[in-house]
This record gives structure tokens, sequence and C-alpha cells, in this order.
């Protein structure tokens, strides 16, 4: 794959990822470019990997949570996010509501959780792939994508559930 595929077939991708993570649109092109220009300068290595879109996931995951320190703050999803285009998102929802409440609910799940389940369910990456990016193992992966199942099954039924504790926990606190 030459780097101009790669580009033409994740850019797109990239900045729905991270617009899913919570950045607004402009922010989200200018990540995803910034992680398509250090994947060009090390393309020599990149180039070579399996899965060199994987690479410029993490790297552009890597470039979210560093703007997100230094900005000190997470917009809000629901105000920035974009509707995503029919045409280009493998699971595309069907209502505009749809997707309202599935940005919602994704804004809730804890950072882990909300990675994983982007990375799988948005990006079609493998168990496999999403664990070599996140840098664990499968079974923290699987035990994510469960959790976050879970979690977004509970909010997308009930717009009324209790907020997500960070672990991935629904059920309110009991002493």
């Amino acid at each position: 794959m030459s780097f101009d595929e790669l580009f033409t077939e994740g850019f797109t991708r990239t900045v729905r990822t991270l617009v899913l993570m919570g950045s607004d649109r402009a922010t989200a092109e200018d990540l995803a470019q910034e992680a398509f220009g250090v994947a060009l300068k090390k393309w020599d290595d990149v180039g070579g990997l399996d899965s060199p879109l994987a690479w410029v996931g993490k790297t552009a995951l890597t470039l979210w949570t560093s703007h997100c320190r230094t900005s000190g703050r997470r917009r809000s999803l629901l105000a920035k996010a974009e509707p995503l285009s029919t045409s280009t998102a493998p699971h595309a929802l069907t209502t505009s509501d749809q997707r309202i409440d599935l940005v919602r609910a994704l804004e809730q799940l804890p950072e882990r959780q909300r990675e994983t389940v982007v990375l799988h369910y948005i990006l079609d990456q493998p168990v496999s792939a999403i664990a070599r990016t996140l840098e664990v193992a499968e079974g923290t992966v699987k035990s994510q994508l469960h959790d976050g199942r879970r979690s977004l099954r509970l909010l997308m039924a009930d717009t009324d559930a209790h907020p997500i504790r960070e672990g991935g926990s629904s059920e309110p606190h009991r002493k």
C-alpha cells in the first residue's frame, strides 16, 4: 500500500474516530492531518507494518489525548460532533436522532471503553489490531468491548440511565 492509498482510505475514518472521541470537526481534521504527516515522515518504517492505518489511528488517539491534556477540557460531543455520513460509515445509523443518542451514550463511556468501541465498531478494527494499537492484551480489549456494549445497551435503552462511572459500571453506588 502506498502512502497516497493509505491517506485516501484512512483520513475520513480517522477524522470520524476523533469526532466520536469528543473532538470538534476542525480539531479532528487537524489531528488526523498531523498523524498522517508523522506517518509520511516515518513512511519507511510505517509502510512496512501489517496495518499502517492502525499505526496512524494510534498516533491520532495519542495526539487527541495530548490535545485534551493541554486544553484542560473536553468539548461536548453533542455540541461539536457532526452526523456520520451514511455513505462512509460502515454501520451508519438511519436517523439523526439515533446518531445524537449514540454520541450522547459514547460521551458517557469511560475513555478506554469509548476507544475500543469506536475502533471496533466504527473503524471495523479486529480485536488483535485494537490490542496492538492500545498496547493492551486482547483479553482486555474483549472485556472493554463487553463492558462498552453493556453500557451502551443500557444508555441507549434508557436515556435516564445512571451515568457510567469509571470502570464501566452503570449501577448506582451502594454502601
